[in-house]
């Protein structure tokens, strides 16, 4: 807003009289506008409407109307709001930082009344566009369900969970639950669950691994072919069953398939292949719990396989674990899996000497970013 007051004055000598604001100065006024609520919205309605009473219109209308002092004014009702983030005034020991979207609306207008090229500039991050982070210096908890029957290369799997586990200093208070009959999975849960609403020791995370394969309708399956819902996995963590994680992150790594659908990209790159063997049996997408820090990745598209090779194990995990090795001590969880998609999405692989491609699916209800590194 600064700068767009600054904008308006160096126009107003431009400008004849009732002549409309400049576009730039406009943007910046209505990207701060959008900002705020509509309790806020009326009370700088209100201010904008003091340097001419009686002029009306909405607060779109009066930033057009007022060129010289809509940002003048709307940034001194900010203030007096105490909406500092959005006014840009500097608070005690920190720059002043206005936010994303008005940088950005800045670098605009500024490109249009200089001549300094653009390239090689750079915005600086500032304090304010840091995201608040998870305090992950308590315990962190953590159970894997894996299911080796009929599941080639699944002990690698586990092999290099353990080891992130280790890494990461996930405590597993329950022993892992290897090849369960169906009906043996959600009980195994709960005990975990009710481990740790019991802890004495307060909790920052819980990692759930759960890798089998699956059936429609939200099924998860055990050796035996038994089946249990998603749902009821993911209920069992929420605030209400699971009150020792209220606003910790709950974090799920889903290894399964969720359909019969083989994906063979727009074309095939040249490339090397590489051998998987998959199950086709369903998975189907699932409601998202409404408790909230929760992030649950899916190993694949809903509607489409899983890729699982014979010696290397599910391709998601073997992505994981480069990405984690390169980066793990460093990047949130959300960098780090988007950079395993991007691993993936730009690999192929095979199934009976046919292309075939994999692409995670994130659902986040995370309210900060979760760093692993101890």
């Amino acid at each position: 807003l600064r700068r767009a007051d600054a904008a308006c004055q160096r126009g107003a000598g431009r400008r004849a009289g009732g002549a409309r604001t400049e576009p730039g100065m406009e943007r910046l006024v209505h990207a701060a506008l959008a900002r705020l609520s509509e309790e806020e919205l009326a009370r700088c309605a209100s201010y904008l409407r003091s340097p001419a009473p009686g002029a009306g219109g909405s607060p779109a209308q009066l930033a057009q109307r007022y060129a010289g002092r809509a940002a003048e004014v709307l940034r001194a009702a900010l203030r007096d709001m105490g909406r500092h983030d959005v006014s840009g005034r500097e608070k005690a020991g920190a720059a002043a930082a206005p936010a994303a979207v008005l940088r950005t609306g800045e670098q605009q207008t500024t490109n249009q009344t200089s001549d300094t090229s653009f390239k090689g500039r750079r915005t600086e991050q500032s304090d304010y566009d840091k995201l608040d982070k998870y305090d992950m210096s308590k315990t962190r908890v953590a159970f894997m369900m894996c299911v080796t029957t009929r599941r080639r290369g699944a002990e690698k799997d586990i092999e290099i969970m353990n080891k992130w586990f280790d890494k990461y200093q996930f405590e597993t208070p329950s022993e892992q639950c290897i090849d369960p009959n169906g009906q043996e999975i959600l009980p195994a849960l709960e005990k975990f669950r009710d481990q740790i609403n019991q802890s004495k020791d307060e909790i920052s995370c819980c990692l759930i691994a759960l890798m089998s394969h699956g059936r429609s309708h939200g099924l998860i399956q055990g050796k035996d072919g038994d089946t249990v819902d998603l749902d009821d996995i993911f209920a069992l963590f929420n605030n209400i069953q699971c009150p020792k994680l209220q606003e910790k992150p709950k974090i799920f790594i889903i290894q399964a398939c969720r359909g019969g659908k083989e994906d063979h990209g727009v074309e095939e790159i040249e490339h090397e292949s590489r051998e998987a063997d998959c199950t086709y049996n369903l998975i189907a997408i699932r409601r998202l719990p409404t408790a909230s820090d929760y992030y649950i990745v899916y190993s694949t598209q809903k509607g489409y396989i899983s890729l699982r090779n014979t010696e290397k194990g599910s391709r998601m995990i073997e992505a994981m674990d480069e990405v984690f090795s390169e980066q793990g001590m460093k990047w949130h969880i959300g960098d780090l899996f988007t950079k395993i998609n991007n691993n993936l999405v730009h690999e192929t692989f095979s199934i009976h000497g046919c292309p075939v491609k994999e692409t995670i699916v994130v659902e986040s209800t995370l309210t900060k970013a979760v760093y692993l590194a101890p």
